[in-house]
């Protein structure tokens, strides 16, 4: 596997990123339906646009967690990335850093709690959900970077042509 590929693959994990920072992920409609209809609840959200609403309601933990794992975790992983596929020899403990930085990365977790929040008002009466595009770009970043991640290890060991320990 070659740099340049992973590096190709690491720049379209982060527009995809991008898109799912400012995509709307999710829609849910819940309606009543009496002698008329009547529009309960209509929402539609990004990541970035849930962060905004946390702040102005003074949701300061959620905020924090969503920013921290959601936003800081995956950037601080692109820089390191970035380093290892620019430098000659990767240094391994920058590579089981970024490893470690993979797996606390909330990008994942987001996705599937975005599919379990889907699922759940799926079920109710009256009430409907749809995924948004921002959803799918944001489940595309978490599976390519995961694969830069994977792929850069076997470079990495080529390189050393040392076994890195499995974290």
């Amino acid at each position: 596997m070659n740099k340049y590929i992973l590096l190709g693959l690491h720049v379209i994990s982060l527009v995809l990123l991008g898109f799912g920072w400012v995509l709307d992920i999710l829609h849910i409609n819940i309606t009543a339906h009496y002698i008329i209809t009547v529009e309960l609840f209509d929402e539609r959200r990004s990541v970035l646009s849930t962060l905004k609403n946390l702040w102005q309601t003074n949701n300061y933990l959620p905020f924090l967690l969503i920013f921290l794992f959601g936003i800081i975790v995956p950037v601080v992983k692109s820089i390191l990335l970035f380093y290892l596929l620019a430098v000659k020899k990767a240094n391994t403990k920058i590579y089981q850093l970024v490893n470690s930085i993979s797996k606390w990365a909330m990008a994942d977790v987001f996705v599937i709690s975005i599919f379990v929040t889907f699922l759940g008002a799926k079920a109710m009466e009256n009430t409907t959900a749809n995924f948004e595009p921002g959803f799918y770009y944001f489940a595309g970043y978490v599976v390519l970077s995961g694969i830069v991640v994977t792929l850069l290890k076997k470079v990495i060991k080529n390189e050393h042509t040392i076994e890195l320990p499995i974290l």
